[in-house]
């Protein structure tokens, strides 16, 4: 123990003699330490912490899905029940819908989140309540019967005060009252998170299901449910087909083409960005590498410094293992010290990725912190990689030859270094980092690429300047007097300053609110699934949407009138091919539905997302919103100005009409456009971030082996050019040198990018894992950084003095 602190002491002595050597080290491996344990941070919340539920891994959302491509729908009422009776695999399955209700207060109404569910919800989740109780098994069987709801300890404090009568009170939610009969434990915040209030699934009216419970074409909802142990989700999604195949038999009408999609809790809340925050720490390893490569470099050309030194300590009775020691303890003092500096880093650079990070990126349960477990992170990585770049050049320097060393000018220092065609050590360190710098700068480069290609897509409106909110009205409201009620609040809100345009429909695009439905295609003597938009007369010409052909909505499309409707351009060409579908005739539903004709085609919006192929999916099909008003309705407005200053005008105006209905989302329509990318700019950022760091260290990396190999053969040098080589042809001969070592590392990081770069083509929009112009143009970045970073050595090279090179010696 007293060898190891003596070790620790000399180490730190001789670490503050090159202060220039030690900042570098430090400086260096503590910003990849930083960057690596930031995103190690946000790993380990999103994916690697367990989720607050008992068991969770035995806990799963079941989906409706939907023809033979499985397509994620709702389910009907007496659908999930079907499941909970026949499936085999669970232990219960619960009705489950996340919803929005609105709440009556003394100021006027508010929106809160809700989560209907059925009563084994909570023992489900291993949930109780703190005051109160949960619901009964009673609560789910009568539809209506039971207006009892459950309130989270955030409503409790900010409702009620924390009022322990809370218990027994009432509250008005869309205009029913509910009475109080639980609150939850404050860790406890439903599966989305951010749930205020749970109600019964019985009460299911109340969020506007339809009038009978037991239709089962009419789907809205999902589910729940907790495996029985032992049972993968392999095998309860077996047992869910077989129930499935069951309910396709005793009822083709409604379930024929419908199954059930089991999804785990992690991989329903993660997505596609599971495999975003895995290529993104992926990335930062890569680039750890990279800096260790750098730092054993820098090892490696201060060892070679020091043989001299070595040899006359072993010369004079030093043990060699005890060298390998110092020098080892030496790489750890290094590596503790910039693990310090590193989880300071980590701090502010954890703080700025959450704030590049756009809404919604991160799971409403991930808390990204610099917390024990990043910590430990931290100080095994640099406990490891000091281990590397400590004993790397302590094993190389115990074989020192004393003979060679102790001679004056000590040639064999150069013995690092490759001869005759072969790399040495410090030149197998940039090949390598030269492959993994290719392997980073190319994934960077396809998630570039693919941003861009997001970004040209036409989402086939206009979303400057709109100003896009939502309200839901209450169950009293009959459909004619939510005609009336927006008959009214389109004159005051198209009378307010500034306001251009006012429109009203079921869901704006990329709203995420799309509801779908079947059509007949007489002609094809087909039924087809699409979704399904009631909108004003005046919402094409507010949102700008392009008329392809026939007309848009007017007045006179109204309740009473026959049915109309509008398709989009890629259901015209799918169906209608080389024709003019005005006109023609659709059935709204099976092949015996009733009748309505088509009056005109708009331009492609893109309503779900900006990357779906349109020409395959689900068509979009417009009908008059004041044939069937919706209950729930978003707002559209363009401003002449900043849209987001008429939100408090618009809640005004909606007040004053109503006060009971509250308004809420409301935002500008460019900014909603933007989330769609902005996933993929998040990616493209960091890893450009990472890539150039790559690119930089790897040019460093070169640039230090070169000056080295420049300095070491300064004689031999000399000798060259005074035996007749040119400066020119030196020059050259050190660039040659340095690009043999970059394109070696350049030929191998192509073959492990090709080979590697299939697992995030799923991230990937209009090109292929394998895009040429990334595989051309990232070699050449890299060979062209090679080039520069070894043309100052070579300058130096070049304008070696023979005569003063041969005097030195």
């Amino acid at each position: 123990m007293d060898s190891f602190a003596n070790d620790v002491r000399f180490a730190i002595r001789t670490l503050l003699k090159q202060p220039a050597f030690t900042v570098a080290v430090v400086a260096t491996l503590a910003l990849a330490l930083g960057a690596t344990t930031a995103i190690f941070s946000i790993v380990d919340a999103t994916l690697l912490r367990p989720l607050p539920f008992r068991t969770p891994e035995r806990v799963a959302f079941l989906w409706g899905a939907a023809g033979p491509e499985r397509a994620i729908r709702g389910a009907s009422y007496i659908e999930v029940q079907d499941w909970a009776r026949r499936a085999r695999t669970f232990e219960n399955i619960a009705l489950y819908d996340q919803t929005s209700l609105n709440l009556r207060t003394t100021e006027g109404a508010d929106q809160v989140q809700a989560e209907m569910v059925s009563a084994s919800y909570f023992p489900m989740l291993g949930a109780t309540p703190q005051i109160g109780r949960v619901f009964t098994a009673d609560e789910d069987r009568v539809p209506d019967a039971n207006p009892v709801v459950v309130i989270s300890d955030a409503m409790w404090t900010t409702r009620f005060a924390h009022d322990a009568s809370v218990l027994g009170r009432t509250m008005i939610l869309n205009d029913k009252a509910f009475t109080v009969v639980g609150v939850m434990r404050p860790e406890f915040k439903g599966l989305s998170f951010n749930t205020d209030v749970w109600f019964p699934a019985a009460m299911a009216h109340v969020e506007g299901a339809p009038a009978d419970l037991t239709d089962r074409s009419t789907r809205w909802l999902g589910a729940v449910g907790r495996l029985k142990p032992g049972l993968s989700m392999a095998t309860a999604q077996q047992d869910l087909d077989r129930v499935a195949a069951e309910l396709a038999v005793e009822y083709p009408r409604s379930n024929r083409d419908r199954g059930v999609q089991l999804f785990s809790l992690r991989n329903s809340y993660l997505g596609s960005t599971r495999t975003l925050f895995i290529a993104v720490f992926a990335a930062v390893g890569l680039l750890l590498l990279i800096a260790c490569a750098n730092v054993v470099g820098l090892q490696l050309v201060r060892a070679s410094g020091r043989r001299r030194e070595f040899a006359l300590r072993i010369a004079i009775g030093a043990d060699r293992a005890r060298l390998v020691q110092q020098l080892t303890v030496e790489g750890l003092v290094l590596a503790i010290a910039s693990a310090i500096v590193g989880l300071f880093v980590a701090q502010y650079a954890l703080q700025a990725l959450v704030a590049l990070s756009p809404p919604g990126l991160l799971p409403n349960y991930a808390t990204p912190s610099i917390n024990v477990f990043a910590f430990l992170f931290a100080l095994a990585i640099a406990v490891g990689c000091g281990l590397v770049f400590g004993l790397v050049p302590a094993l190389r320097s115990a074989r020192v030859d004393l003979t060679d060393s102790l001679k004056e000018g000590a040639r064999g220092s150069a013995a690092n270094l490759g001869r005759g065609g072969r790399f040495g050590s410090q030149e197998l360190l940039v090949v390598a980092e030269a492959t993994i710098a290719l392997v980073l700068l190319v994934g960077t480069g396809l998630y570039v690429r693919s941003l861009g290609k997001q970004l040209a897509v036409s989402p086939g409106f206009d979303a400057r300047d709109v100003l896009a909110a939502r309200f839901s009205f209450p169950a009293s409201y009959s459909p004619e007097a939510r005609l009336q009620f927006l008959e009214r609040l389109h004159g005051r809100l198209a009378a307010l300053p500034s306001v251009a345009g006012v429109t009203f429909t079921s869901d704006l695009p990329l709203t995420g609110s799309t509801s779908a439905s079947y059509i007949h295609i007489v002609e094809a003597n087909q039924s087809v699934r699409y979704y399904r938009h009631a909108v004003a007369p005046d919402y094409f010409n507010t949102l700008r949407v392009r008329l392809v052909a026939g007309r848009t909505f007017t007045a006179d499309d109204r309740a009473g009138m026959p049915a109309v409707v509008i398709v989009n351009d890629a259901m015209a060409r799918r169906f209608w091919p080389g024709q003019n579908p005005v006109n023609k005739i659709i059935r709204l539903g099976r092949d015996s539905a009733p009748p309505a004709t088509i009056i005109g085609v708009v331009d492609d919006v893109r309503q779900r997302d900006l990357t779906t192929a349109l020409a395959t999916s689900e068509p979009d099909v417009y009908f008059p919103l004041a044939q069937r008003p919706p209950g729930s309705i978003d707002i559209a407005i363009r401003a002449t100005r900043s849209p987001e200053l008429l939100s408090g005008s618009v809640r005004r105006e909606l007040a004053a009409l109503d006060p009971t209905i509250p308004l809420f989302g409301a935002r500008d329509l460019e900014s909603m456009l933007a989330r769609q990318t902005a996933p993929s700019r998040f990616a493209s950022t960091v890893l450009a971030v990472f890539g150039l760091a790559a690119l930089f260290l790897t040019g460093i990396g070169l640039y230090g082996v070169l000056a080295f190999i420049v300095a070491l053969r300064r004689r031999e040098i000399g000798i060259r050019i005074a035996l007749g080589a040119t400066h020119e042809h030196v020059a050259r001969g050190v660039v040659g040198q340095g690009l043999r070592v970059v394109a070696t590392g350049v030929i191998a990081g192509t073959v492990a990018a090709w080979l590697m770069t299939h697992w995030i083509a799923s991230q990937l929009y209009g090109i292929t894992a394998h895009d040429p112009a990334v595989f051309v143009a990232v070699p050449l970045m890299l060979l062209l950084v090679a080039a520069v970073a070894s043309w100052i050595p070579a300058r130096r090279a070049a304008q070696v003095d023979p005569q003063i090179a041969l005097r030195s010696e």
